[in-house]
């Protein structure tokens, strides 16, 4: 019998990387992760067979292409899965290199750039009649009359998808807070949108040769940070078949092939529902459809190999899914600031249904290591970022202030001070 080729998974996101590893682990496929960031700690896991560092893409484009190349000759590969933005990037870059070597699982780069850029995104949506949030050019929102224009609140958003993103999302409630942010340059290179109220609805979907083979449906429950930004719990939800009408009419219009997450914001009261984003690769959520049924990296690994998946009819719907990384996250956050959330309204519902049981994103008695080290290194990073914060603060109240020397008897002279009539 011929033996099973691996996958290599470029990019490293636990709660990303660890579930796709262990869908083909129980393939009986061997698995390599590699990362592109010295930042990122390693991976273990009982499904992955091997570990390694590649050079970063942004830094040296040759260096990484010679890296992975005689990664894959090493390893024996024969598909590459991108688990984050950054190495979707990277291999969009490598592509035409690529293709000969193994399966790579994302579409043309032409293609994967409209997913990236999300300016891009949300043009094509609009021209499909897709409900998008309005735009304002932030370089022109030093214009009073722009100001006026705009119904407040807003939402800030990094205008392309990339590994150098400062931030995920941010909220303004009025001109004061946009115009102070804008001044102190902490926006960057960003969007500005209307904000759009609701919750967040994600639909999941593989498509192949513009076909839905599988299609999945969660609801955030709460977010890291609380003003918007990963999901920390979710929910299992009912497809709605209206938001997955909608999401494949989109992708399909962006020629996209493979898996897929897109974002909605979903008014449950009125029934409408906004485009947020599209994620061209596997979401942090993945371990949910997973666990309720819907093995994406499975079906895609079977269909990347000429074999089609049998996909269940129907996953467990109710199920609740909980990042524990990021609620250790949530809860410094909570203690930090002893105060009210950023704003966020009606981001977070107060109830959800839990009727198919809570699972973890990492933790899985035969292989705990993923979840038990994520924690234990999110834990340690939080600590060591607040004795960073006391050290300074510490060390700011006992620096000596300068002496303030009196001004020369001329200076007091030319301002009246310090004379007598």
């Amino acid at each position: 019998m011929e033996k099973t080729r691996p996958v290599l998974i470029l990019g490293v996101e636990p709660r990303i990387s660890v579930p796709i590893a262990r869908s083909l682990h129980r393939l009986r496929v061997p698995v390599f992760v590699a990362s592109m960031s010295t930042a990122d700690g390693v991976l273990h896991s009982q499904a992955i067979s091997g570990f390694f560092r590649l050079p970063n893409p942004l830094q040296s484009s040759g260096e990484f292409w010679n890296a992975l190349s005689a990664k894959i000759n090493a390893t024996g590969a024969d598909m590459l899965i991108p688990a984050t933005d950054a190495a979707l990037e990277a291999v969009s870059r490598h592509c035409d290199q690529l293709k000969p070597l193994l399966h790579v699982a994302c579409p043309a780069p032409a293609i994967v750039e409209r997913v990236l850029n999300k300016e891009a995104t949300l043009s094509v949506a609009a021209s499909l009649g897709v409900r998008v949030p309005r735009e304002y050019a932030v370089a022109h929102l030093d214009s009073s009359e722009l100001i006026r224009q705009i119904s407040f609140p807003v939402i800030a958003k990094p205008r392309q998808k990339s590994a150098t993103e400062a931030f995920k999302i941010r909220y303004f409630r009025t001109e004061d807070e946009l115009l102070r942010a804008l001044g102190n340059g902490i926006l960057g290179d960003t969007i500005v949108q209307e904000y759009c109220s609701g919750v967040g609805v994600g639909i999941e979907v593989l498509i192949h040769n513009g076909n839905c083979i599988a299609a999945f449906q969660h609801r955030r429950l709460s977010e890291f940070p609380r003003s918007g930004g990963v999901a920390v719990t979710a929910v299992a939800e009912s497809l709605d078949s209206q938001l997955l009408d909608t999401s494949l009419k989109l992708l399909r219009g962006l020629q996209w092939e493979g898996v897929a997450m897109v974002e909605f914001r979903h008014d449950r009261n009125t029934g409408v529902s906004a485009l947020m984003e599209v994620n061209g690769r596997y979401w942090g959520t993945l371990s949910l459809p997973i666990q309720a049924g819907i093995d994406f990296p499975a079906y895609q690994w079977q269909l990347a190999h000429g074999m089609m998946p049998s996909v269940p009819s129907s996953y467990a719907v109710g199920m609740t899914w909980r990042w524990s990384a990021g609620q250790l996250k949530r809860w410094h956050a909570a203690l930090i600031t002893r105060s009210r959330a950023p704003y966020a309204p009606n981001s977070e519902p107060k109830t959800a249904s839990t009727s198919a049981g809570t699972r973890d994103a990492l933790w899985e008695a035969n292989d705990p290591y993923p979840a038990i080290l994520e924690v234990f290194h999110t834990g340690a990073d939080l600590l060591r970022s607040d004795v960073r914060t006391v050290t300074k603060r510490v060390f700011g109240r006992l620096r000596p202030r300068p002496v303030q020397q009196p001004a020369p008897a001329q200076a007091r002279l030319k301002t009246g001070k310090g004379t007598k009539d």
